[in-house]
């Protein structure tokens, strides 16, 4: 059949509803792909949302584990006085008590103010800082044995934690020969202290 034979009245009809039904399924097609990609696009961040959520969750879990894991560490160290303020009163109370009863001849002591501490190592202390003091001891001594038996003491009753940073140990040279009265000072010691404390530095203002 040749185009000028063709009715096109007949078709006319026919070809305008075929181009209206290309348009509309177009448009369909086109607002098709635009809720999709709109509903993608909430999917993708709903899914974000919900991932952040589970992985604050998580952090809340691994946070609580390593409060139970480790509270009663801290609480130990703060009821020992290493962590938390400086117990410098009951350290030289402990001390007087010490030397009672190891019955030194003599004790004497003086204490510094408290500085941070400087160690000569890397020590990651994260929010905490750590104290020290030093404390020199003059100490009048029977025999060696009462300068370890004085530490043995410290170590078993002292609040707190503390290093020798030194100790000299000479004899008495007043005395010729040695004494055994109690109240004797044959040696005389001279020993440094480092009283450690750890705590939170203060909030900046």
């Amino acid at each position: 059949m040749k185009l000028d034979q063709i009715d096109w009245g007949v078709l006319r009809n026919a070809l305008i509803l075929l181009v209206i039904s290309i348009a509309i399924s177009a448009g369909v097609l086109s607002s098709s792909f635009y809720f999709w990609g709109k509903m993608d696009r909430i999917h993708k961040r709903e899914r974000s949302a919900l991932f952040g959520v589970r992985a604050q969750y998580q952090n809340v879990d691994e946070e609580e584990r390593i409060i139970q894991r480790y509270l009663p560490l801290y609480r130990d160290l703060e009821s020992r006085g290493v962590i938390g303020p400086e117990r410098r009163l009951d350290w030289i109370d402990t001390l007087r008590q010490a030397s009672q009863r190891v019955e030194l001849p003599t004790l004497r002591y003086v204490i510094d103010s408290q500085n941070i501490y400087q160690p000569e190592f890397l020590l990651p202390s994260g929010t905490f800082q750590i104290y020290s003091s030093n404390m020199r001891l003059d100490l009048g001594l029977l025999h060696e044995g009462d300068l370890e038996t004085l530490f043995a003491d410290l170590d078993a009753n002292a609040t707190g934690l503390y290093t020798v940073s030194s100790c000299d140990l000479r004899r008495n040279h007043r005395q010729r020969e040695f004494v055994k009265r109690a109240d004797a000072t044959n040696l005389i010691a001279e020993c440094g202290l480092r009283w450690l404390t750890i705590k939170q530095p203060p909030a900046a203002s």
